[in-house]
């Protein structure tokens, strides 16, 4: 609608049927609004994945980001403990105690659905959207016309 060239749907498709998620982090996501999300790095080291500084990921405010955001350099020094703490809650579905990998993006989704569902009803909204829009600078132009 205002012209974009593509968009990111990876919240959306992360709450997807087919998404590899475990059904806790699933019902997270359902449970979550946008603001229980955070911009942070911990997940990242405790999985030991160093990005280039300055590079973070958004994931669920809980209590892992409780503990260890603004902590980072502590959770460095202790990583091997952590990280394996950090593995297991993951391994485990443990929506509390491990990253939880979605996006403000939470706020709207209510369901987990088949992505094929998703992607068709993102395009029917899309065009029916656009189709909006076209009778609209249509009926303008006829009002301009007029004058």
């Amino acid at each position: 609608m205002l012209g974009a060239d593509g968009v990111l749907v990876g919240t959306r498709l992360w709450a997807s049927n087919e998404a590899l998620v475990h059904e806790r982090h699933h019902a997270a996501i359902v449970d979550s609004t946008g603001d229980d999300t955070l911009r942070t790095t911990v997940a990242d080291i405790a999985r030991q994945i160093f990005w280039p500084r300055g590079f973070t990921a958004r994931i669920r405010h809980n209590r892992f980001t409780q503990r260890w955001h603004g902590r980072e350099a502590a959770l460095e020094q202790k990583v091997a403990d952590e990280g394996s703490r950090y593995r297991e809650a993951f391994a485990a579905g443990d929506p509390d105690n491990t990253g939880v990998w979605f996006g403000e993006a939470a706020g709207i989704i209510a369901a987990i659905e088949p992505a094929g569902q998703i992607v068709e009803r993102m395009a029917a909204e899309s065009a029916r959207l656009l189709a909006d829009r076209a009778g609209a600078l249509v009926e303008g132009a006829k009002r301009e016309d007029l004058r």
